[in-house]
């Protein structure tokens, strides 16, 4: 059994293609962190490489709830990548906020950028080389429920607006691989040069359907056991906060730290997966930019 994240194998394949000049308009976690909030219409893609020092306290149990600390410290590399041809583009940043996503630019000009997202991938999918049993103890079934696939592949559009320092951005997308319903979400982000530094923030509210909630927390009758009870999810509005700084020390690399959380509601929170109410994400590391 291997769990995968389908981005991760796409993320390679960028490594050996990309030209490494200034791609167009992306997650506004990454446009915004950049020297200049505008929108630029060059072919080519972008590398970034780095190592990273992460503390953070998730909501969830999607791990091993019987071994893992409320607050667990990590430490490991990261990889940005990206790359567009004309209109054509594909994008996945570990620093943004919406996973992998590939598209055709529709509009673009100095002001706003309207994107068709063709595919917007994020979560995990377990390659089995044989059919496992369906479980049977009760150890068995928590188990399968904390590994369950939530692999999320939808399509939708995105707007950007530039606005000076500003970046709005507002998404929405629909699972088309599953139908497991709407994600959206709108942010506004800001950036401020003082010195050498680049500071920015974050703010944004996402939406999650019924659907997509629930398939992600909902527990069915057929899944659920006596540590996890039958739970069905109704929508959600998740707010979100990051503020982030980065710090050129030589040339190519670069530093940078964030501070991500986001706040759940209790169609969220009521579900027997989740043990805290919020996601809390600090992160710091030095990465070298190509």
């Amino acid at each position: 059994m291997k769990i995968v994240r389908p981005y991760s194998v796409i993320l390679v394949f960028l490594l050996f293609e990309s030209s490494f000049e200034l791609a167009l308009a992306g997650d506004i976690g990454d446009d915004i962190r950049g020297t200049d909030a505008s929108s630029a219409t060059k072919n080519g893609g972008f590398l970034e490489i780095g190592l990273a020092a992460t503390l953070e306290r998730r909501s969830d149990l999607r791990v091993n709830p019987e071994s893992d600390e409320d607050i667990q410290l990590g430490v490991g590399f990261s990889l940005s990548a990206g790359y567009r041809y004309r209109r054509f583009f594909i994008e996945a940043s570990e620093s943004g906020f919406d996973g992998l996503n590939m598209g055709f630019n529709l509009f673009d000009s100095d002001r706003w950028s309207v994107d068709l997202l063709l595919a917007n991938i994020s979560g995990n999918i377990t390659i089995e080389s044989d059919k496992p049993p369906p479980p049977d103890t009760e150890s068995e079934r928590n188990q399968a429920i904390l590994e369950r696939d939530s692999l999320f592949i939808a399509a939708g559009t995105r707007l950007t607006g530039y606005f000076g320092d500003n970046i709005v951005q507002l998404r929405l997308v629909s699972d088309w691989y599953g139908d497991n319903g709407i994600l959206g979400s709108a942010r506004i982000g800001r950036q401020w040069q003082l010195g050498n530094w680049n500071v920015q923030a974050i703010a944004g509210l996402r939406y999650n359907s019924a659907e997509i909630n629930n398939f992600v927390y909902g527990i069915s009758s057929e899944e659920q056991s006596q540590r996890f009870p039958q739970y069905s999810a109704d929508r959600a509005w998740i707010p979100e906060i990051e503020f982030g700084a980065s710090l050129p020390v030589r040339e190519n690399w670069v530093y940078t730290t964030r501070l991500r959380y986001r706040e759940y509601p209790s169609s969220v929170t009521n579900s027997s997966l989740v043990v805290n109410n919020s996601d809390v994400i600090l992160s710091s590391g030095i990465r070298y930019v190509f």
